[in-house]
C-alpha cells in the first residue's frame, strides 16, 4: 500500500535516471522496503513532470532572439545556419551546426559578453544540433558550461546590474531545466539543482525581508518535524488554501489572486517552482524522502505566497500528503527492523535506547500520518465547499485541480485500507476511479484499481478469518 509511491514523481525519475526523458513541462504505498524501486516511480513521474511546465517554450526566447542585436559579421552566419537547418535543405543539421559554431567563434572574436542573450542564444542553438544529431554528451557538456558560466557571473560583485540579475536568473533556471533533460548522473543533478535553487531563493529573500523571516521560521518548524515535535504545533493545511490564497469567481471558476505582491519572484517564478519540484523528484529517486518532503513542504507555502495558478497549488499540495504518507511509512519500516532486531535478540528487549528510539519514531510516524490525512482532507474539503469546481474544472487546459482532488479522494483510500478500514476505502477508492475517468486521470485510474484489489483480497481474508472463527465456536459447543 505505497501511497507516496504512487503519486507524484515515480517513473518520470526513472526515465531521468535512465537519461531518456523529453521533459514536456506541465503544471505544476507500502507492503515492504524491498519495493522502493517501484514505489516512487508513479510519484516521481507526476512531479517531474508538474516541474516541467514551461519546458515546452524554453529555447523559443533564445531561437528567434527577438531583441535582435547581432553584429552584422555575426549575423551574416547565422543567417547560413539557419538556412542549413530549413526543409529548405532537408534539415542539414550537420551543416548548421558548423556555421553556428563558427558564429560563437566570430562572438569570442569580437569580446561579445558570454552571459548576453544573443551570445547564449547561439550556443543553445549549438546544443539543439547535438541533440538532433544524438550526440547528447556534447550538448550536455554545454549546458553545464553556460551552467557555471551563469552561476560564477551571479556570484561575482558588480559583475551583473541589480537590475538584470532577475533576467539571468531565469535564463540560468531555464538551462538548468533544459540539462536535466539529457543528465546521465542523479547525484550531479542533484547537486546542480540544489546549487542554483540556493542561489535563486537567495535573490528572493533578499528582495524581501518579510519572506526571509517567513522562511526561517518555516524551516525550524520543519526540522521539529522529524524530530516528533509537531503535535502541538502542527500545520494548518486548510490555511493554505483558504479563500483568501485560493480564489473562484461567480462561475466557480479558479482565478488567480492578481492582488498579491509576488514581485520577488518575478520573472522566474514559474521556472523556479518547476526547479523546485524537479529537486524533490530527485530526492526521492535517491531515497532521500526527508529532504523531498522538506522541499515540498516550503514549496506549496511559497506557491500560495508567489500567486501561483491555483490548480498547480492544489496539486502540490495533494503531492505533498503523498509524500507525508512515503515518509510515515519509512517511519513504520524502521519501526518493524527495531522490533525484528529486538525478537531475534532478546538482550535487547529492554534495551533503554533500543526503546527510546521506537518511541521517537513512533512519534514521528504518527505526526506524519495525521499531517498526510489533513493535507488530503483540506483538499477534499475545498472541492466540497466549491461543488460545481468538480465539473467547471472539465474545461480547464489544465487540469490540475481535478487531479488534486481525484488524487487526495485515493489517497484517503489508501490511509483507510492502511488502517483497515475496508468499506470506506472501498468507498473513496471507487470514488476516485470514478474521478479519474472523468477527468482523464489515466496514472490514477490504474494505482486505484490495483489498490481496490487490495481492498477485495484483504475482505476475502476477513471473511475467511470470520468463518473459520464461527466453525470453531460451533465446535467447542
Amino acid at each position: 500500500m505505497m501511497l507516496g509511491s504512487r503519486f507524484g514523481v515515480r517513473s518520470a525519475l526513472r526515465r531521468a535516471i535512465q537519461v531518456k526523458p523529453k521533459i514536456k513541462i506541465p503544471a505544476r504505498a507500502l507492503n515492504t522496503f524491498a519495493s522502493s524501486a517501484s514505489k516512487y516511480s508513479t510519484w516521481q513521474r507526476w512531479a517531474y513532470t508538474a516541474g516541467a511546465f514551461g519546458a515546452l517554450s524554453l529555447g523559443l526566447y533564445y531561437l528567434y532572439w527577438p531583441r535582435h542585436t547581432f553584429p552584422q559579421s555575426v549575423a551574416k552566419i547565422l543567417r547560413k545556419a539557419l538556412w542549413e537547418e530549413s526543409d529548405k535543405k532537408d534539415h542539414d543539421y550537420q551543416c548548421a551546426l558548423k556555421f553556428y559554431l563558427q558564429a560563437i567563434g566570430e562572438c569570442d572574436k569580437l569580446s561579445m559578453d558570454r552571459v548576453s542573450d544573443e551570445y547564449t542564444g547561439i550556443e543553445l542553438k549549438i546544443a539543439e544540433m547535438y541533440e538532433r544529431l544524438n550526440m547528447n554528451d556534447e550538448a550536455h557538456d554545454l549546458y553545464l558550461e553556460m551552467l557555471y558560466r551563469y552561476f560564477d557571473a551571479l556570484h561575482t560583485p558588480g559583475r551583473i546590474p541589480d537590475d538584470k540579475r532577475p533576467h539571468l536568473i531565469q535564463k540560468d533556471l531555464r538551462i538548468l531545466i533544459k540539462s536535466l533533460e539529457i543528465n546521465k548522473d542523479i547525484q550531479v543533478g542533484k547537486r546542480n539543482l540544489l546549487a542554483h535553487l540556493l542561489l535563486a531563493q537567495e535573490e528572493v529573500l533578499s528582495r524581501s525581508p518579510e519572506l526571509k523571516e517567513y522562511f526561517d521560521k518555516r524551516k525550524e518548524r520543519t526540522t521539529k518535524l522529524f524530530q516528533g515535535k509537531l503535535d502541538d504545533e502542527g500545520v494548518d493545511f486548510d490555511n493554505f488554501l483558504s479563500e483568501d490564497n485560493i480564489k473562484l469567481n461567480d462561475e466557480s471558476y479558479l482565478i488567480v489572486n492578481l492582488a498579491k505582491n509576488s514581485s520577488a519572484w518575478e520573472p522566474f517564478k514559474e521556472e523556479f517552482f518547476t526547479a523546485r519540484d524537479l529537486y524533490t523528484a530527485y530526492c526521492l529517486s535517491t531515497k532521500d524522502i526527508s529532504s523531498a518532503l522538506s522541499c515540498k513542504l516550503t514549496t506549496v507555502e511559497w506557491m500560495v505566497m508567489a500567486d501561483m495558478p491555483p490548480g498547480q497549488i492544489l496539486l502540490s499540495q495533494a503531492n505533498l500528503g503523498s509524500l507525508l504518507y512515503l515518509q510515515a511509512e519509512t517511519f513504520e519500516t524502521k519501526i518493524h527492523q527495531l522490533n525484528k532486531r529486538r525478537e531475534q535478540d532478546k538482550s535487547k528487549a529492554e534495551d533503554e535506547t533500543m526503546i527510546r528510539a521506537l518511541r521517537q519514531l513512533n512519534r514521528n510516524k504518527d505526526t506524519c500520518f495525521k499531517m498526510a490525512t489533513q493535507c488530503y482532507d483540506s483538499v477534499i474539503k475545498f472541492s466540497r465547499k466549491n461543488k460545481k469546481l468538480r465539473f467547471n474544472v472539465k474545461d480547464f487546459m489544465d487540469p490540475s485541480a481535478a487531479h488534486a482532488i481525484a488524487l487526495s479522494v485515493y489517497g484517503m483510500g489508501v490511509i483507510h485500507l492502511h488502517k483497515h478500514n475496508l468499506a470506506k476505502a472501498e468507498r473513496l477508492l471507487n470514488d476516485s476511479i470514478n474521478m479519474a475517468e472523468e477527468t482523464g486521470f489515466h496514472e490514477l485510474l490504474k494505482e486505484a484499481k490495483q489498490e481496490l484489489k487490495k481492498v477485495a483480497k484483504a475482505s476475502q481474508v476477513d471473511a475467511i478469518k470470520l468463518e473459520d472463527r464461527d466453525s470453531s465456536a460451533s465446535d467447542t459447543v
